[in-house]
């Protein structure tokens, strides 16, 4: 991984990507600029660890280009994919702000990707002197709880078809586009929706031959988004899994 100083015209666009979120839309001009001034780019091949679970969290990431996996991994040395972030996106903010306990998982580049990686410390020094910014940074962290919470509820009721659906809902959304590709290998979204592989593909199939799905592969394309919301049920509907 290349670590390097971020151009003027980077600059520009981490801006503009930080001020997406509500948090930093409470720092004052000059705050922003001096969190911006040591920001680093950070640039990771296919396949690399941008950070790995239990490293000191010097940074927040903000990804500029390509795509970042959460991932961890279990005993068997199997990975256990979590979430994928894309352009826009920040990464691992949560654990900015936990007490030394490190990256509570690892962060991996499924393309060639270029991320802004965002002061750790820089970031609960602002957090600490401003009220409103940590106020909602609370608000963000308590919304993603709900969801994780939302998730377990999920979990406890839902049937594999249920859970299939609602992760091609989930790529939908995040995609925005209604041929959507499943950003890991059909192994580990068995082991994020605590299924057996072969029961993600008989419930992909099923859905191909009734029609739900287009018949091809990859892209897996979204024919009846409306069966898709009405099986995953309106209470879980924005379900979001890996939420933090």
């Amino acid at each position: 991984m290349q670590e390097t100083r971020i151009r003027n015209d980077e600059a520009q666009r981490l801006r503009e990507r930080l001020l997406a979120y509500s948090p930093f839309r409470s720092l004052s001009r000059r705050e922003l600029d001096n969190l911006i001034g040591a920001t680093v780019r950070l640039e990771t091949r296919a396949g690399e660890l941008l950070f790995s679970e239990g490293q000191s969290a010097h940074y927040c990431g903000v990804v500029d280009s390509g795509q970042i996996a959460g991932v961890r991994y279990t005993e068997n040395g199997d990975e256990k994919f979590f979430c994928t972030h894309g352009p826009g996106r920040l990464v691992a903010l949560t654990a900015a702000f936990l007490n030394g306990s490190g990256y509570i998982m690892s962060y991996r580049a499924t393309l060639r990707s270029r991320v802004f990686g965002v002061p750790a410390r820089q970031l609960r020094a602002l957090a600490e002197a401003n009220g409103p910014f940590a106020s909602r940074l609370l608000e963000q962290t308590s919304e993603r709880l709900q969801s994780s919470f939302n998730q377990v509820d999920f979990f406890t009721a839902s049937s594999a078809e249920q859970r299939v659906a609602a992760f091609l809902l989930q790529l939908h959304e995040e995609q925005e586009s209604r041929e959507i590709r499943l950003p890991c290998r059909q192994k580990q979204v068995a082991l994020m929706l605590g299924v057996r592989e072969e029961t993600v593909s008989r419930v992909l199939n099923d859905f191909r031959r009734e029609g739900i799905l287009a018949p091809e592969r990859s892209p897996i394309g979204l024919r009846d988004l409306d069966f898709l919301e009405r099986l995953v049920g309106e209470q879980y509907g924005g379900l979001r899994f890996g939420a933090l």
